[in-house]
């Protein structure tokens, strides 16, 4: 006797594949975003802290400052100018302070012609100031008159000056055949042979160097300072 059932199962195609993941696939794929994102995190965290270190950091620029004065003074210009007390190269140096002719200029200021290039150092705010003048050696009450006047930070001013921060600055000159120096060149007929220039940065590290007047060719120098140990840069 043949047994037929009344219920009958209809396919009306191949069985469906199965959906979803295995609990070993989760985990994986799990394991694997925490990795991205723990490497995510530490690169971010290194970009903020450098970031930070960049915002707090001041860059030096004391090596710049010596540099320029190292070069203004190889191209020291001796011509005479015609001053009241009788025609001389003009270079005034004091222990903070200095102020000579050069031929070579900071262009983004003076376009690059002859000037009169001029340091001072205020212990006040603990920074070094630099300003220039064309050099007209027809008009020395204008030399007189930049090298009396007081230091103007405002770029609206006619002669601003660029301030660097030093902690400390001092200057001292020698002439030829005198292998002393000291912290005054007020001898007007003449220039000195070398320049030496001490400072100091905001961190407290100590520098000083030697520079030649008036000649292309570096001359070696072994200073005698009264106060302080200091490095050669």
């Amino acid at each position: 006797m043949e047994y037929k059932s009344k219920y009958k199962m209809k396919f009306s195609g191949p069985l469906r594949e199965r959906e979803g993941f295995t609990l070993i696939e989760v985990l994986l794929a799990t394991a694997i975003s925490a990795l991205v994102m723990v490497i995510l995190s530490a690169c971010l965290s290194f970009a903020l802290r450098a970031w930070e270190e960049t915002q707090d950091h001041k860059p030096d620029l004391s090596a710049a400052v010596a540099d320029l004065l190292k070069r203004q003074l190889a191209e020291f210009d001796p011509t005479p100018i015609k001053f009241e007390e009788g025609a001389h190269p003009f270079f005034s140096g004091q222990g903070q302070s200095l102020s000579f002719a050069t031929s070579h200029s900071v262009k983004a200021i003076s376009g690059g012609v002859p000037v009169i290039a001029r340091y001072v150092y205020n212990p006040t705010t603990k920074a070094v100031y630099y300003a220039e003048i064309p050099l007209n050696p027809y008009e020395p009450e204008t030399i007189k008159d930049f090298v009396k006047m007081g230091i103007s930070t405002d770029a609206r001013s006619s002669i601003r000056f660029y301030a660097v921060e030093l902690a400390d600055f001092e200057l001292s000159y020698s002439g030829e055949g005198n292998s002393q120096y000291s912290d005054k060149w007020d001898q007007k007929d003449e220039f000195p042979l070398s320049v030496i220039m001490r400072w100091k940065t905001p961190d407290s590290g100590e520098f000083s160097q030697a520079f030649s007047v008036n000649s292309p060719f570096s001359i070696e120098i072994k200073p005698k300072l009264s106060t302080g140990t200091m490095g050669t840069r």
